[in-house]
């Protein structure tokens, strides 16, 4: 069973090693973890920060942030022998259910445009591409492609988007 949860400071070592065996993830260090976990909510700004655990063992994790009703999705990863079992859906799902419960009306991310297994889970999930980032990634350089898509329409599909997967 895969149970999604908040993430907690003491996860930071294995979101680290996850993170590092991820080369399309974008590296955050340490303190930008505990930073953003320890960064207080305001009105204006939220923070949600989640893992994806089966057992002991983390298999994924997301990070997004609202801004007045706008919702960014920092960073979702999946540790690599466990992709495509729907921890990506089941972690997408909790951070849009996240964001609707907070007034979000859209939600937004950037991906490395050379990442075309995340562009078309990005893609089934409802969210189109809107632009394109020149050069924003670094090691290795490369663009963003802009994507988004507003919340009114609900949970996207929520039969594609289980709350926990086996």
């Amino acid at each position: 069973m895969i149970d999604i949860r908040a993430m907690a400071v003491e996860d930071i070592d294995r979101i680290l090693s996850l993170e590092a065996r991820t080369p399309e993830a974008p590296h955050w260090d340490r303190a930008a973890f505990e930073r953003f976990l320890v960064e207080p909510d305001t009105e204006d700004v939220r923070h949600a920060a989640l893992v994806a655990t089966h057992g002991h063992d983390l298999i994924g994790f997301a990070i997004a942030r609202q801004v007045l009703d706008i919702c960014e999705l920092e960073s979702i990863v999946i540790a690599e022998n466990v992709r495509r079992m729907g921890i990506g859906k089941a972690l997408l799902r909790a951070v849009t259910t996240w964001c609707l419960a907070h007034g979000a009306v859209r939600i937004e991310l950037e991906v490395r445009a050379g990442n075309e297994n995340a562009i078309r889970f990005y893609q089934k999930a409802g969210l189109i591409k809107e632009g394109l980032r020149r050069d924003y990634y670094r090691d290795p350089d490369e663009h963003a492609v802009l994507m988004g898509k507003g919340l009114d329409s609900g949970l996207w599909a929520v039969e594609n988007f289980p709350q926990k997967t086996d």
